[in-house]
């Protein structure tokens, strides 16, 4: 276990509570959005056994082609939570206006946004921020929390029957998104990942890496801020990724993993000086990963390699 230099305990919790407003907005957002019909076309899914083998073959539940949405709804959820951003994130307004902006002016059609953004279509989603001038990183973040209710019904939906999970993999058992943060149970030990894109959760080894499931003592480290055991994170030397994790005593069903997640920027930065990869927050697990797009990072390396 390795000791970096960085905030102390004290600044890490500040800086956590100083997201109480945002995560407050950010969790009526969520539930007014449980009052809206938000599928037109409800995503496909089988009886409760055919769900239950797919999960066993590490196969994830959602396939989002056939979806269908409400317009009106889409382009009304998109414009709330702009402006929830904009009142809690006063550094960027701008450019959230410069987002707001080329949806008034219907530069951005929030319905088909929506669905690109459902259908991970990274490169058509990089295009739009390309030809509207947009700041990709809160464009980026933008894009995932709008489609987070719908992504969360559908994760709801499709575990519906579902009493335990069988699942042993590093991705969202539901839309094969990396996980964006860890849970330690300060009691019992037991690790949980958290799903940023559906608020999916589910069990997983402590010593295992969640992307190319090294289990290698030697090869996968803890990095922990100095004086400090509840914030740090775990490593793996073999895939060069890493994932945050936040060890206390809330009950997992209690967790405020938004707001913890957006609260521990300090570790992610810890990691990336270290030359560890942070995958972007778009970035699925393809279950034919020689087809479809492949991870954003390697696009990005492949793109300069040419240039």
């Amino acid at each position: 276990m390795k000791n970096v230099k960085t905030n102390s305990k004290s600044e890490m919790d500040n800086n956590i509570e100083r997201l109480n407003p945002f995560a407050s907005d950010l969790k009526v957002f969520f539930e007014n959005s449980k009052s809206v019909s938000l599928f037109k076309k409800l995503p496909l899914r089988e009886d409760i056994e055919a769900k239950k083998q797919r999960l066993s073959e590490g196969r994830y539940l959602f396939r989002p082609c056939g979806v269908e949405l409400h317009p009106s709804e889409a382009n009304k959820i998109a414009l709330e939570l702009l402006e929830l951003l904009k009142k809690n994130l006063s550094d960027r307004v701008e450019d959230l206006n410069n987002i707001t902006d080329a949806m008034v002016q219907e530069k951005i059609i929030a319905n088909d946004l929506l669905l690109q953004i459902i259908k991970n279509e990274g490169n058509q989603i990089r295009k739009i921020i390309r030809d509207n001038n947009l700041a990709e990183d809160i464009f980026t973040f933008f894009a995932v929390y709008f489609a987070r209710p719908f992504r969360q019904f559908a994760s709801e939906y499709l575990l519906e029957g579902i009493e335990k999970l069988n699942w042993f993999d590093g991705y969202c058992p539901v839309c094969g998104h990396w996980p964006g943060l860890a849970h330690i149970s300060a009691e019992g030990g037991q690790r949980a990942l958290w799903c940023l894109c559906c608020n999916t959760r589910w069990n997983f080894k402590r010593t295992q890496c969640a992307f190319c499931l090294n289990e290698d003592h030697q090869s996968i480290s803890i990095l922990n801020p100095e004086n400090e055991e509840s914030y740090r994170i775990q490593v793996c030397k073999k895939c060069k990724r890493y994932m945050k994790e936040v060890r206390n005593n809330i009950e997992l069903k209690d967790f405020p993993f938004d707001k913890y997640y957006l609260g521990t920027l300090p570790l992610d930065i810890i990691a990336t000086q270290q030359d560890y990869i942070q995958e972007s927050i778009l970035t699925i697990r393809y279950e034919n990963p020689d087809g479809n797009e492949r991870l954003m990072y390697r696009q990005k390396e492949l793109n300069e390699n040419h240039e």
